[in-house]
């Protein structure tokens, strides 16, 4: 069998095809590379796919496995000033990302430090885990610093229960294609996505998805808001499972309010 010519050939081949893979340089510029949840552009291989998603193999990322938080006195509630925005609906081809109106800012103070909400997005089924078990949905609200540059998230954990009055909203408009977009006059206030009680759990992280940067402040709600089955699938009907795997927290500290 080894000295049968097809054999010799297919291993010249696969030597060939290895040596040629492993020569490849990491691009420099990550201009039209695409990334993906699953296969060759998968999580597992962003760090690789260009020298400006190389932080997504750093040790600082995010989404994480969350348990054994720290209680913290010295953590105080997250103070949220939310206004009304218009309805700005775009599927980017990874998650249905919300627009919000920046013009008569929404804010949220957390560290003596404030932060804008500039959008929030979904990913189907939940980037966080409690105590290894994931939701069917998680909504990430990204605030901004203007000073620094740098991120605070609110995440909500979704759980299957009652119909969502704020996300019937939108379900019905959801863009379907990637690139579409649905803009609307009606207004509403990201503060009805909020639950009530305002315990949450926090660690410094990254974005989740590239050029997954280290610059988040996470702030995980502890109590999940609730949306039907039937809305939780109409978002993932258009974005699949759009979910980074748990990243390990390593030397951070995971603390928890209230």
């Amino acid at each position: 069998m080894k000295n049968n010519p097809l054999f010799l050939a297919l291993i010249a081949l696969v030597t060939l095809t290895t040596s040629c893979k492993n020569d490849e340089e990491i691009p420099t510029d990550c201009t039209g590379i695409h990334w993906e949840y699953d296969g060759i552009d998968g999580p597992i291989h962003w760090s690789q796919l260009c020298t400006g998603y190389s932080t997504c193999g750093s040790t600082a990322q995010s989404p994480i496995n969350i348990q054994n938080a720290t209680a913290d006195a010295t953590l105080t509630a997250i103070q949220m000033t939310y206004k009304p925005s218009a309805t700005h609906i775009l599927f980017n081809g990874h998650t249905e990302y919300f627009a919000y109106d920046t013009l008569s800012p929404s804010t949220i103070t957390y560290g003596g430090m404030a932060y804008t909400l500039l959008q929030f997005h979904t990913h189907t089924q939940s980037e966080h885990r409690v105590s290894g078990a994931a939701y069917p949905m998680e909504i990430h609200l990204v605030h901004q610093n203007a000073a620094t540059g740098k991120l605070a998230v609110v995440g909500l954990l979704v759980s299957e229960g009652a119909e969502n009055a704020t996300l019937q909203k939108f379900v019905p408009y959801l863009p379907v294609k990637k690139d579409s977009t649905y803009n609307a006059s009606s207004t509403y206030n990201a503060s009805s996505l909020l639950p009530a009680p305002t315990g949450y759990y926090t660690y410094t992280g990254s974005l989740t998805t590239p050029p997954c940067s280290e610059t988040v402040t996470w702030l995980v709600m502890k109590t999940p808001i609730t949306a039907s089955i039937a809305q939780i699938q109409a978002f993932k009907n258009v974005e699949g499972e759009n979910n980074r795997p748990v990243q390990s927290l390593n030397s951070r500290t995971l603390k928890a309010f209230n």
